[in-house]
């Protein structure tokens, strides 16, 4: 298994490794992993997740830079405007006083400037982890849906059946059911990228999105296809929203230069 990961220093592909070994050695049902996997495949596997990894931090550090050159650009700016056109009056104020002066003088530009400014780097981080974690699992699904995906939910989820079956009437039963599979998740000896993911799918399933009008209606099955369901549609990454968010910061530029207020 060294020579199966030597150079690597990456957690992920340590626990991926991990991972392909104890799916060879406990899954002996599931096709698409077989026992006797040649090296060739199990580096394979270790390159992709090594590139999902690759994929997540490009993706961050991606937004993270617009977003960062962004704020700081329209900040310097947006402060020289509103210097230039106080002029004088400001004096040798320090920042505090400068911040009261400007927003005194121009409530709602200046207002909506120092706003878009304060939120902007919360707004970019979160926006930034969305966004990244949309292309993992648009990838994953693309490449391995049927053959890690799929075999992992149901694995996971016929280990808490077997453990104790579960009848969801309420909502409550509903959140009960869900943190025990949270836990099976993170629990599992599955790679990390792949827990995370499912993981972060089921929190966003909501019980009102569950179809439970069949009275004899199986939840294990109910809530694989919720799942499912739930990461096709947050793997759809689109910035549209981020770049919105952009477009209002040098939109707050103008309005600085040519509003009175």
């Amino acid at each position: 298994m060294k020579s199966g990961i030597k150079g690597l220093h990456s957690q992920y592909l340590f626990y991926s490794s991990l991972f392909i070994l104890h799916y060879i050695a406990k899954n002996k049902t599931i096709k698409p992993i077989k026992q006797n996997l040649p090296m060739s495949t199990i580096t394979t596997h270790l390159k992709y997740f090594s590139k999902l990894s690759a994929a997540f931090i490009f993706s961050v550090l991606q937004i993270y830079a617009i977003g960062v050159f962004s704020t700081i650009i329209t900040l310097v700016l947006g402060i020289y405007i509103l210097a230039d056109s106080l002029g004088s009056s400001l004096g040798h104020s320090g920042g505090l006083a400068f911040l009261v002066a400007t927003v005194t003088a121009k409530p709602v530009s200046a207002g909506i400037f120092y706003l878009l400014i304060i939120i902007a780097p919360f707004f970019t981080v979160m926006f930034a982890t969305k966004y990244a974690m949309s292309v993992v699992i648009s990838k994953l699904l693309q490449d391995h849906s049927k053959t890690i995906v799929v075999p992992f939910i149901e694995k996971v989820i016929g280990i808490c059946k077997a453990k104790q079956p579960t009848v969801i009437r309420t909502g409550s039963d509903f959140a009960i059911a869900k943190v025990k599979l949270l836990n099976e998740f993170k629990n599992s000896s599955e790679n990390k990228i792949v827990k995370r993911v499912v993981s972060y799918a089921l929190d966003k399933i909501k019980f009102d999105e569950l179809n439970l009008s069949a009275d004899n209606a199986d939840f294990s099955e109910i809530i694989k296809v919720a799942l499912m369901e739930k990461l096709q549609e947050l793997a759809e990454p689109s910035a549209m929203l981020f770049y919105i968010f952009i477009g209002l910061q040098w939109v707050s530029l103008i309005l600085l230069y040519f509003l009175k207020i």
